[in-house]
């Protein structure tokens, strides 16, 4: 049987946009990207699972206005399991994601505090899910209802004061935030351009990233998230999962939007294909 990934955190309206620059007052500009895609990082992590071949429910708050139900409907198609995911009458949460030429993303968001996922809604769900993990929520939520909790500060890393997870993913600024008050079994240090590094099990592993065309970046992050706990889940070795999650997050740069994760047959012919050296001591 399929594990199952609980995955806990926000549902965005993305709004991805080509932009370099902002236009002048009472001038316009074109651009070559404009979508409208299903967002945040519990949605990314969510379809990223299933692609990879475990499953995955959405434990998350939405809109009921009408922009939100084709995109819930993409989640849908993608077997991204929605009957834990609640309906309210609110405004939904956006986030406006301009994308450079590089890759590179800013993001301005609109969060909705009635949408949050709350500690209390996830203990309803205590002892069913072979993983839960935590998206880019603040810690006050995470709670042990699984054997393997995971938790992605993200944004809410400077809220972060050592509560107990198995693995705790940050990237290089939020690093500095936890440095010191990391209680996980794992640390994952996520780099970018410049690889990863994990730190737990009496181990410390590297691996460098495979080098790709960026296109955007958006949701990279997720992805390397939900290819982490998959490969991990799976019993491979530390130095292993850390290779697999940077080829499934360096796939993801070169497409558009941050549920465009790939699947676990693109993960093993890229891996094929690449040099990627890792190590651990």
């Amino acid at each position: 049987m399929k594990p199952i990934h609980l995955s806990v955190g926000k549902f965005n309206v993305d709004v991805i946009v080509r932009l370099d620059k902002f236009p002048e007052a009472d001038f316009s500009v074109n651009t070559d990207v404009f979508e409208i895609l299903p967002g945040g990082s519990a949605t990314n992590y969510s379809v990223a699972v299933n692609r990879l071949g475990h499953t995955s429910k959405l434990l998350s708050k939405v809109s009921k206005d009408s922009v939100v139900k084709p995109l819930m409907a993409r989640l849908a198609e993608e077997g991204v399991g929605l009957d834990l995911v609640e309906e309210l009458n609110s405004l939904p949460n956006y986030a406006l994601i301009l994308l450079r030429k590089d890759g590179g993303i800013s993001i301005v968001r609109r969060t909705i505090d009635q949408l949050l996922p709350t500690a209390e809604d996830v203990k309803k769900y205590n002892g069913i899910f072979d993983v839960v993990h935590f998206a880019s929520i603040h810690p006050s939520v995470v709670t042990r209802v699984s054997k393997m909790i995971t938790y992605d500060p993200g944004a809410y890393s400077k809220y972060y004061e050592g509560e107990e997870v198995d693995v705790l993913f940050v990237n290089k600024k939020e690093y500095e935030d936890v440095k010191g008050k990391a209680n996980a079994k794992l640390l994952v240090v996520k780099m970018g351009g410049e690889g990863a590094m994990v730190i737990g099990e009496g181990e410390e592993c590297y691996s460098e990233a495979i080098k790709t065309d960026v296109v955007d970046t958006t949701g990279a992050g997720d992805v390397f998230d939900a290819a982490f706990n998959v490969f991990y889940l799976e019993k491979n070795s530390l130095e292993d999962t850390l290779k697999l999650a940077n080829v499934a997050a360096g796939i993801k740069v070169s497409r558009i939007g941050g549920t465009s994760s790939p699947t676990l047959e693109e993960v093993m012919q890229k891996l094929k294909k690449t040099s990627i050296k890792a190590k651990c001591k």
